[in-house]
C-alpha cells in the first residue's frame, strides 16, 4: 500500500509539473503574441511618419530646384532661366511691396504676365496640385521672410493648401493635425532670410 502511494505521489507530482509547464508555455506564447501585436501597431505609425517626412522633403527639394520653362516668357536680365528656389523667391522678397518686379513671368493658371510674387504663388499652387494633390495628400506650403532677428516672419505668398488657400475650411495641415514637415529650406536674399516649409498630414 505504501509503495502504491509513493508511485501515485510521484505520478501526481509529474502530472502537476507537466500541467505547470504547459501553462508557462501558453503564457509565454500569449506574451510573445502580445509583444508582436504591440510592435506592429507601433511600427505602423512610424512608417507613416517616415513616409510623410520623406515625401515632404523630396517634394520641397524638387520644387526649389525647378527651373522656370521658356513658355513662361520671363523677362529677365540673366541668360539663364530663373529657378523657383532662388531667383524667383529672392525677387519676390525684394520687390513684394512694389508694383513691378525684376522678373515678369506668365503664370501657369492665369496665363498673364505677373509680378514675381504672384507668379511664385501660381507656380507652387500648380506644381503641388499636380503632384501631392493628384495623390490625394493634404499639404500646406509656407514661404516667410525674416528681416531681423526676433521680428515676426512675413508671408511673401499666402500659405498654399490642397483646397486653395489655407483659410478655407478643412484645408491645410494645422498644428492640431498629425503632420510632418520637409524641414526648413532657407534662402538668403537681399531683403532677408526666406524660410520655406512644406507640411504633409493625414
Amino acid at each position: 500500500m505504501r509503495v502504491e502511494r509513493k508511485i501515485d505521489g510521484k505520478l501526481s507530482r509529474k502530472g502537476q509539473m507537466e500541467a505547470i509547464g504547459l501553462v508557462v508555455i501558453v503564457i509565454l506564447i500569449a506574451l510573445g503574441m502580445l509583444f508582436m501585436a504591440t510592435f506592429a501597431l507601433k511600427s505602423e505609425p512610424q512608417k507613416k511618419i517616415f513616409t510623410r517626412k520623406g515625401l515632404a522633403y523630396s517634394t520641397m527639394s524638387a520644387l526649389m530646384k525647378t527651373t522656370v520653362r521658356d513658355e513662361a516668357g520671363c523677362s529677365f536680365l540673366s541668360a539663364e532661366a530663373p529657378k523657383i528656389g532662388g531667383d524667383v523667391i529672392e525677387d519676390c522678397a525684394k520687390y513684394k511691396d512694389v508694383d513691378r518686379s525684376l522678373y515678369q513671368c506668365i503664370g501657369p493658371i492665369s496665363h498673364q504676365p505677373l509680378h514675381s510674387c504672384a507668379f511664385l504663388e501660381e507656380m507652387i499652387t500648380s506644381s503641388l496640385t499636380k503632384t501631392l494633390g493628384g495623390w490625394n495628400k493634404n499639404y500646406e506650403f509656407h514661404s516667410q521672410l525674416i528681416t531681423l532677428q526676433g521680428e515676426t516672419p512675413i508671408d511673401i505668398v499666402k500659405p498654399i493648401c490642397e483646397k486653395g488657400f489655407c483659410e478655407d475650411v478643412g484645408g491645410g495641415c494645422p498644428k492640431w493635425k498629425e503632420r510632418d514637415s520637409s524641414g526648413l529650406f532657407p534662402i538668403n536674399t537681399g531683403a532677408g532670410l526666406v524660410e520655406n516649409t512644406l507640411y504633409l498630414c493625414d
